[in-house]
């Protein structure tokens, strides 16, 4: 009897389990996994928006360094392309500290590269002033010629350029050369200077730079400086037909590369023009 009324206690104490199991309530589990999904979303989206904040700073960044490295690939492409002003306007400099440090009155040679090479000594006395410059053209040299004029007074110019007009196949037209080189010729004259003219010398074309200039040009070159000098009256330096003919008789070269001189027809070329030079400098004013 008290076994079986124990055993009913015991039913009714687990009753309220035993006949109503215990299950949670309807969408509590549902809730938890969407606040899960939420925070899972809301995670993912703060990842994603620091890689995408970080992925932009890196391409700023990157945008910036391409945007320089730009700029200094303009920069030295412009520099690449101003190489030869570059060096002309270095070259005048270093003239212009050459006059300011040489006594007065000089005897001035104008000209280009083979000019420049040249080792040129005092003539009559008289320093003489190299203004030869690399890559000098006819028609570009009128305003450095006129200053040095105004700066180097003296007795006499020698003008000795013109190959660089014939340069390439879309050089100076022969009208725009004769035009050119007689305004430079009148200048000099209407300063009260002496004037010896000097023609261009042959091209080697055995030689590689010889491909870069135009011969024909410079046989016409030669002719309207020719023509110049008789029409102005002035002493012309036949360059073109000594060099030649020492290349005829002695059957060597007389340049390094088809266009510039070697040591020998450098001393050549010089001793020539100054033998006219000098005799221009002895003549009787007319």
């Amino acid at each position: 009897m008290n076994v079986g009324l124990r055993a009913a206690g015991n039913l009714l104490d687990g009753a309220p389990h035993a006949i109503f199991p215990r299950h949670p309530l309807p969408g509590s589990t549902g809730l938890k996994t969407d606040k899960l999904l939420v925070a899972l979303l809301a995670g993912c989206l703060l990842s994603m928006s620091g890689i995408a904040f970080y992925y932009k700073l890196g391409w700023d960044r990157m945008d910036a360094q391409m945007r320089e490295i730009a700029s200094d690939v303009d920069l030295v492409n412009a520099t690449m392309q101003d190489l030869g002003g570059l060096y002309r306007r270095t070259r005048i400099a270093i003239i212009q500290a050459q006059l300011r440090s040489q006594g007065l009155p000089l005897i001035v040679v104008f000209g280009d590269s083979i000019v420049e090479q040249l080792y040129c000594p005092a003539l009559a006395g008289r320093n003489v002033l190299n203004a030869g410059i690399s890559g000098a053209r006819v028609l570009e040299s009128q305003p450095f010629l006129e200053s040095v004029l105004a700066a180097a007074p003296g007795p006499l110019v020698i003008v000795a350029m013109g190959v660089n007009d014939a340069f390439g196949t879309a050089g100076t037209t022969p009208e725009q050369f004769e035009a050119g080189y007689e305004t430079l010729c009148k200048t000099v004259l209407a300063d009260n200077r002496r004037l010896v003219l000097v023609n261009l010398p042959p091209i080697e074309s055995d030689k590689p730079e010889a491909q870069r200039f135009d011969a024909s040009k410079i046989a016409r070159y030669n002719a309207i400086v020719a023509a110049v000098a008789g029409r102005l009256d002035v002493p012309l330096a036949d360059i073109n037909a000594m060099l030649a003919e020492r290349r005829k008789t002695s059957g060597q070269s007389q340049t390094v590369d088809g266009v510039h001189l070697n040591p020998a027809a450098a001393a050549a070329w010089r001793d020539a023009v100054y033998t006219v030079a000098l005799r221009a400098l002895t003549r009787p004013d007319s």
